[in-house]
């Protein structure tokens, strides 16, 4: 997979499908996965559709850059804005001008801060299974959130085991174990990362609190997904950000968790690429489809 400089010293590693002639989407992952979340079969789905699709690590994940226990240079601490701006960096390196942003978990917030801090990078918005910041809404489980706090044990057949325990927590009823075994596997072969790496993605949400005021000034076309089955971030929280966002739509999946399993591809797809769709058939009647 191509790793890319980014002016800012950070590395990031990221991968692409379809025809880079179709309007991009960036896919964006969650707090503790890599861009290997989107797996290549969903990739392949979403480029099927007429989509040039780039997958890739954020900072602190994957074959992107893993700072150690001190942090970046200095010693200071990064947040969801120079994650975003990572996306951004990313975006300048393959010559494109804006895509379509779609963010899951903590994706989800890199993608909601970059529609508001780079608007013009973001040709759409897709949140998905996240927040606002908001503590009021989509609130874990207590026994979901007790879970996801546990450090992962160092012998890699452990932490295996505790990936799935937690995935069937939160997981889509189309969760499969073997499945899900082999994607954590895949994980740890290609890259394990450190507690304190962990621990600084969810720093960098944490620490830029409730973002409500600044979404409320979002101008990006938005689609807010969340799934019945999802009890790491709540439901609640997805209608929270859909109301918050001007303009933005909420779609609801029955049976969706807080995963990607192969059995909800067929609906997560067009949640996805039909917004993506809209928008640029949006932009070719209003004559300003710079493609």
């Amino acid at each position: 997979m191509p790793i890319v400089s980014l002016p800012s010293d950070i590395e990031i590693c990221y991968e692409s499908f379809g025809d880079p002639a179709d309007p991009t989407m960036l896919l964006m992952h969650g707090l503790g996965s890599q861009l290997l979340v989107w797996e290549e079969g969903l990739c392949c789905l979403l480029a099927d559709t007429g989509l040039h699709v780039v997958r890739y690590d954020h900072r602190d994940s994957g074959l992107s850059t893993i700072f150690d226990a001190d942090g970046p240079p200095g010693g200071t601490p990064y947040d969801l804005s120079d994650m975003a701006a990572d996306a951004v960096g990313l975006l300048d390196h393959l010559g494109l001008a804006d895509a379509h942003v779609v963010g899951f978990s903590l994706g989800g917030m890199v993608a909601q801060v970059m529609a508001v801090e780079h608007p013009l990078r973001c040709r759409s918005l897709v949140s998905m299974g996240s927040t606002t910041g908001n503590r009021e809404f989509g609130q874990p489980a207590e026994e979901t959130l007790a879970a996801m706090l546990v450090p992962a044990p160092e012998d890699p057949d452990e932490a295996v085991a505790k990936d799935l325990a937690d995935r069937r927590l939160w997981a889509s009823v189309w969760h499969d174990d073997d499945h899900a075994r082999e994607v954590f596997v895949d994980y740890r072969v290609r890259s394990s990362q450190p507690r304190h790496a962990y621990d600084r993605q969810r720093g960098a949400a944490v620490s830029m609190g409730d973002r409500e005021a600044a979404l409320a000034t979002i101008t990006v076309p938005t689609r807010v997904v969340s799934g019945t089955a999802d009890t790491l971030i709540l439901p609640t929280a997805g209608e929270r950000t859909a109301e918050v966002i001007p303009g933005a739509t909420f779609v609801l999946l029955d049976g969706w968790g807080h995963d990607m399993a192969p059995g909800a591809w067929p609906i997560l797809v067009p949640a996805i690429s039909e917004h993506c769709h809209a928008v640029d058939r949006a932009s070719v009647l209003a004559g300003d489809l710079n493609r």
